[in-house]
């Protein structure tokens, strides 16, 4: 059995989602470093804010994909 398309983005989403989450000291330190965009950094340092995103990137991904041919 081979994946499907949604599946190897839903991989791929996953690790990207899972990487954010480990990097979100980063982007506070970045929000401390540059005031500027503080507020776009201190909303992606938010650990349950990364969830909700990649969720929804997943969702939109996943409605927007054509359907697998069989």
């Amino acid at each position: 059995m081979t994946p499907d398309l949604v599946q190897i983005i839903a991989t791929v989403l996953f690790a990207v989602a899972l990487t954010h989450t480990f990097a979100t000291s980063q982007f506070e330190r970045l929000a401390h470093r540059y005031p500027r965009h503080a507020g776009m950094f201190h909303l992606l340092g938010e650990v349950e804010v990364v969830f909700g995103f990649w969720a929804m990137v997943l969702v939109l991904v996943m409605a927007l994909t054509p359907p697998a041919s069989e």
